[in-house]
């Protein structure tokens, strides 16, 4: 594995979290879009973590900030986090085998470094922090994972029926990520076209059910948008209460989507050479593009 072209020790490992939504989507960015996830373990340098995060000069030093806190404090990192994808600031984590009180208190330090050093009335652009070692979990894929989407399915239930308004809306997000990973795990065992510029986010997902050719991928599609528009206004549209009528409409919504894409799932052969043979319905039966 390389970062920036140079090659980088074994202690550093690359993996992708789980996709996200960008473009139009972007302010959903940091739950659903594809996230690029560099880790370094053992002695670190500035430079390569510097470099992971794109070699800009003022996360540069932000990076050196946060060492030297953590060299002043007598606490090593045990790990180091790099994430960065559209649409959100690059992260910085530092792990250390501290509690979580002692953590609190060197990453106010930290800030307050940072403050002092980073004098330009725009941000830097990274979010750095310094975090217990006890709290790393491994991220896994949703295919290493196949009951997030009834998980997500059962959250969106157990919100709505919790009562008050922050919860109808955590209902409508969960509704909306139930139907995305389920949908997700649909179209990748029918293996066309996993390929994609546009990674796996959102964009593509939508872009491999309409290439299905047929009515039923394409409702597929518009479907799965609608919830995301939803969701999308749930956690960002705070000028109008959302109801709970409104978070209930979401869950049925849901629901049936869930039934459709089963129904979609089943009349879809795995072993068809392409999409366009799979539904009596397909656009291309048609003589249409």
């Amino acid at each position: 594995m390389t970062v920036n072209g140079t090659p980088i020790p074994t202690p550093c490992a690359d993996a992708l979290l789980s996709p996200t939504r960008a473009g139009a989507w972007d302010r959903l960015g940091p739950m659903m879009r594809p996230l690029a996830r560099t880790e370094f373990t053992g002695a670190m340098k500035p430079r390569d973590i510097i470099n992971a995060l794109g070699g800009d000069e003022e996360r540069g030093r932000c990076v050196r900030v946060g060492l030297q806190v953590l060299e002043g404090a007598g606490q090593p990192p045990a790990r180091a986090v790099v994430t960065i994808g559209p649409g959100r600031w690059a992260s910085l984590d530092f792990y250390i085998d501290a509690d979580c009180r002692t953590c609190c208190e060197l990453d106010g330090t930290l800030q307050d470094g940072l403050a002092e050093r980073i004098t330009s009335v725009l941000p830097p652009g990274l979010s750095l922090g310094i975090r217990p070692l006890a709290e790393y979990v491994q991220p896994a894929t949703a295919e290493a994972d196949p009951g997030i989407a009834d998980r997500f399915r059962a959250y969106a239930r157990d919100m709505l029926h919790r009562g008050g308004e922050m919860n109808q809306r955590l209902s409508a997000v969960c509704a909306y990520l139930s139907a995305m990973y389920a949908a997700r795990a649909a179209v990748g065992r029918l293996g066309y076209l996993d390929q994609s510029l546009l990674e796996d986010g959102q964009e593509a997902l939508s872009w491999r059910l309409r290439r299905h050719r047929s009515v039923e991928g394409r409702a597929l599609a518009q479907r799965l948008e609608r919830l995301s528009h939803a969701a999308e206004g749930a956690l960002y549209e705070f000028s109008t209460h959302f109801s709970f009528a409104n978070a209930s409409y979401q869950f049925e919504l849901m629901r049936r989507f869930h039934d459709q894409l089963e129904q979609f799932r089943k009349a879809c052969r795995t072993d068809a050479g392409d999409w366009s043979d799979l539904t009596s319905r397909a656009a291309y039966a048609n003589g249409k593009r």
